[in-house]
């Protein structure tokens, strides 16, 4: 398997490990390895990259879209259990009516197609950027995906909180930039900001 232009062996479920994994990623994995279904073989049947998978498989996505669990249990012909989804559900940090998924930002099938704030990770899990986008985080992700900087092991991970109003998401963007200061590397002063959509 071509990963970061790597030729790598096909990793199977049981050759990721992963100290803290996910409810789901805990259920894809065991389905996985039951029925003898590689990363690779699953990013075949649903669109979903290579990277997109092993980020949940591995716990780097701990609440991926409910499209995309819907996606990886279907191409598995499985349902995913009540008690993984509330488990997923009670993980995912929310306010009443607001909930943080995850997505892989190489990965526009993982990315919302609603507006919010989002905040992409490293490799570390360490944020590096708040944005947000009024309309449609994808395009905005498809956007950042030409910069130079757009690459592992700078941006491994995104989480999004879908937000309608677009003051509010000014609002939440302002503050989580603010909050992070300095440590949101590419927010930092001088750093270009996207142009509104």
């Amino acid at each position: 398997m071509d990963l970061d232009g790597i030729d790598q062996p096909e990793m199977t479920a049981n050759t990721v490990t992963s100290d803290e994994n996910s409810a789901f990623g805990g259920w894809l994995k065991s389905e996985m390895l039951k029925k003898g279904v590689t990363i690779g073989n699953l990013s075949e049947k649903t669109g979903i990259t290579y990277t997109g998978i092993r980020n949940i498989v591995v716990g780097n996505t701990v609440s991926p879209r409910p499209e995309t669990r819907k996606n990886l249990a279907d191409a598995l012909q499985e349902t995913v259990p009540a008690a993984v989804e509330a488990t997923i559900e009670s993980e995912a940090a929310s306010l009443p009516g607001m909930t943080w998924v995850d997505f892989t930002p190489s990965d526009l099938e993982t990315v919302p197609q609603s507006g919010g704030v989002y905040v992409f990770y490293d490799i570390t899990d360490r944020p590096v950027y708040v944005g947000k986008s009024n309309n449609n985080v994808r395009s905005r992700v498809k956007d950042h995906q030409t910069r130079f900087w757009f690459k592992e092991p700078l941006v491994v991970r995104g989480a999004f909180l879908a937000i309608s109003d677009p003051d509010l998401c000014v609002k939440v963007e302002t503050i989580l930039i603010k909050f992070l200061g300095k440590h949101a590397l590419l927010n930092v002063k001088g750093v270009t900001r996207d142009l509104e959509d």
